[in-house]
């Protein structure tokens, strides 16, 4: 049996515990304070003008986007361009006038600094997350519907005018310029959430681990103002809400190209038959073809040997066109024939009549009421074009 009696603490542990229990850490909180603030000044100051630059780019764009379309003449899609740069420097301005803190005061308490800090912060990272929405999806559908007015207009024929390979060529073209814009759109909005990873959200946590040693620890709980305070993962996207992210925008940019396309075709309709054109650009023939004066004429899908148009001999249409324009008296025929008809002192309406002859034989019959179309005379033409720009090449 052990009789020792348990030793009391000497008075030198005595002194050291005691000593050791009212040792505290004191920290200078106007210095605090001031670094705090001098922090916050300088992400206000790169914001400020990250967004002066980004507003600016956007309102000297303006003139010069006008400019390159009255020069280069330009369709007017190409115009849809200027309401989206006005909204993009317009959403930075009323944002920023909306959100904006004001500045903090230099005997103001640490933590209405942070927590007002912490708003800025999550008002970048909510600017930043949804910069596909408000920043690079409005110009992508105003370029792509620019692409596809100026690449699908059958004025400009790739291949073969009309033809399937001409379409698809249309199309090849389409898809890789819209590729190269999505390309680079989806490069800037990768950037953009770099620094939300790798400087906003970090800075919002660390923001959030000062504001909850500020509070008091009696309460333990964060300022019910601050809902992305519950944790860090709170600005973490799942695989799901990605792709779902994604689908989305796919779905809205090719509803919205659909959208352009279709009101772009209703206008062009609009305008072609609005324009105050003293001889309507109109024709009954699909194809035109030349076997040396007689022209061969395409209606519907079969050819014919063209006889007259409402009974006036296709014999005297040609010795007309040949007398009076000399040189293009085939291409007044093909593409001017309204006029041609007009200034030979015959009037002639929207439906024609046409006495033709088979190819195949000497069968002759009239097609009544055949339509002038924009649409033949735009084939004419565009195949008039095409055998012009191969021509230098055969010689």
């Amino acid at each position: 049996m052990n009789t020792e009696q348990p030793q009391e603490p000497d008075d030198f542990q005595q002194a050291w515990q005691a000593q050791s229990a009212k040792t505290k850490l004191t920290i200078d909180a106007d210095l605090l304070i001031r670094e705090f603030q001098r922090n916050q000044s300088g992400f206000r100051d790169t914001i400020f003008w990250r967004d002066f630059r980004e507003v600016a780019v956007a309102l000297v764009m303006i003139p010069g986007w006008l400019y390159l379309g009255i020069v280069n003449a330009l369709p007017w899609t190409w115009y849809l361009t200027i309401p989206v740069l006005i909204w993009i420097a317009g959403f930075m301005i009323v944002f920023r006038m909306r959100f904006m803190q004001r500045s903090s005061e230099t005997d103001e308490p640490l933590i209405e600094c942070v927590q007002r800090s912490l708003v800025e912060q999550e008002n970048q990272i909510w600017l930043l997350r949804n910069i596909v929405w408000w920043y690079l999806l409005p110009p992508t559908l105003s370029i792509m519907a620019f692409f596809a007015q100026t690449i699908f207009t059958p004025e400009i024929p790739l291949l073969d005018a009309g033809g399937w390979s001409d379409y698809l060529a249309r199309l090849i073209v389409f898809l890789s310029m819209s590729l190269f814009v999505i390309v680079i759109y989806y490069f800037v909005y990768l950037i953009n959430q770099q620094a939300v990873r790798t400087q906003l959200e970090p800075r919002r946590l660390e923001l959030l681990a000062l504001l909850k040693s500020l509070e008091d620890e009696t309460n333990g709980k964060v300022n019910g103002e601050f809902p992305l305070l519950t944790g860090a993962s709170s600005f973490a996207v799942s695989p799901r809400r990605s792709f779902a992210t994604y689908l989305l925008a796919a779905i809205i940019t090719l509803l919205g190209m659909s959208g352009i396309l279709y009101v772009a075709y209703q206008m062009d309709d609009m305008i072609l038959h609005n324009v105050d054109e003293e001889y309507p650009k109109l024709s009954p023939f699909a194809a035109v073809r030349w076997e040396e004066d007689q022209p061969e004429v395409k209606v519907g899908e079969e050819w014919y040997r063209l006889i007259s148009i409402n009974e006036i001999p296709s014999e005297e249409i040609v010795t007309y066109s040949q007398d009076t324009f000399g040189d293009l008296w085939q291409k007044r025929f093909e593409e001017d024939l309204i006029e041609l008809l007009t200034r030979m002192g015959h009037e002639s309406g929207e439906n024609v009549n046409l006495t033709v002859e088979s190819l195949t034989s000497s069968e002759m019959q009239v097609l009544k009421e055949v339509p002038m179309t924009r649409e033949n005379r735009r084939a004419i033409r565009n195949a008039a074009r095409a055998r012009e720009e191969t021509q230098p090449e055969q010689e």
